[in-house]
């Protein structure tokens, strides 16, 4: 499927999962193989995520601008400057990052339910960081939001003052 042809929420959100995909393997399971792509002695490297789940390295794209946002630029400098897990969970930050530009650019147009339903599916899965890291989302967790709600129970009139209740009278 052409990416410029990605137009409902299932399908942005296939593409977003697939490349998801491709890149926790490219930092998980094939860490070694990545590691050596990414020679700081060759040019301006980027990993990318492809929908068919493979993962790259490679040059950024020559057309600018290019069809889809890019990825991190340089990912190998920084490699044997620092601890491995430390760049990788760099890279997985920045892997994080394209991956949710990416998801804009194809959700341009979505109305907003739209976008709320992609989000939520996308929230559904770990972070590349959190994989990566080991780290799990803490999911029980109450937000600012949802705590509010529940400790505020007065109702509110129309122009936002507070109603009377006449259950809570009696």
């Amino acid at each position: 499927m052409a990416s410029s042809s990605l137009r409902t929420v299932e399908e942005i959100f296939k593409d977003y999962n697939a490349r998801r995909s491709a890149l926790v393997r490219a930092l998980t399971y094939d860490v070694d193989d990545f590691y050596s792509q990414c020679d700081p002695d060759k040019e301006n490297l980027c990993l990318y995520g492809h929908p068919n789940e493979a993962w790259e390295v490679a040059l950024p794209a020559e057309e600018v601008p290019s069809e889809l946002p890019e990825p991190a630029l340089g990912i190998n400098f920084a490699r044997d400057g620092m601890n491995k897990k430390d760049w990788l969970s760099l890279v997985a930050v920045h892997s994080d990052c394209w991956l949710l530009s990416v998801v804009f650019y194809f959700g341009a147009r979505l109305n907003r339910n739209e976008r709320k339903r992609l989000f939520s599916m996308m929230n559904d899965l770990p972070t590349i960081f959190e994989v990566v890291t080991g780290q799990k989302p803490v999911k029980d967790k109450p937000t600012v939001e949802s705590g509010s709600k529940s400790r505020n129970s007065t109702k509110r009139s129309i122009d936002g003052q507070p109603r009377s209740n006449p259950k809570l009278a009696e």
